[in-house]
């Protein structure tokens, strides 16, 4: 009888001592880093990109894009560019289905894009050119050019790797 009692002590510290571990494990935070860049353009147009990157184990887990394109109040064909700037953004999202999103909302066009699968994201790849009322939209869609920046789920990033890469290439970065 009095092994018994005395195993108790221990099988409750063990215990106590797995739920332990448990717990902590499962409240490890993910990293969250927000990256944005503000680009203007001819006739005061302006592109704002936030970058939000949720980085598990120097792993990207998740994407959250949101590219708002800007037009100033007194443009001409206001109506007329913001559609053709929604369908272009529209055009090159199309890929990821669901997981995007384009909106006119007063003066701006607003893409929203979620990536959580291995989906491959392109940053700083628009650029803008007015002729006389006429805007010219340039979107660069090729994954392996100097000028795009590419990332895609799974990446290997530490947060001071992804930070200083978005750094370097105009990004500020919290």
């Amino acid at each position: 009888m009095s092994t018994r009692k005395s195993m108790k002590l221990p099988i409750v510290i063990t215990f106590l001592f797995i739920c332990i571990i448990v717990y902590l494990f499962m409240n490890i935070k993910q990293t969250v880093i927000v990256c944005e860049k503000d680009t203007s353009f001819d006739s005061n147009i302006h592109l704002n990109e936030t970058v939000t990157v949720n980085l598990d184990n120097k792993r990207i887990n998740s994407l959250d894009v949101v590219k708002k394109v800007t037009l100033p109040d007194k443009y001409p064909k206001k109506e007329e560019a913001l559609s053709a700037i929604q369908h272009s953004l529209e055009y090159t999202i199309e890929y990821l289905d669901e997981n995007a999103s384009c909106v006119i909302v007063d003066n701006s066009v607003i893409a929203n894009i979620h990536v959580d699968d291995n989906e491959l994201v392109l940053l700083d790849n628009i650029s803008f050119v007015d002729n006389n009322g006429e805007i010219g939209i340039s979107i660069d869609t090729n994954t392996k050019s100097n000028q795009a920046i590419t990332l895609e789920v799974g990446d290997n990033y530490t947060d001071g790797e992804l930070m200083m890469f978005l750094k370097n290439k105009g990004y500020s970065c919290k």
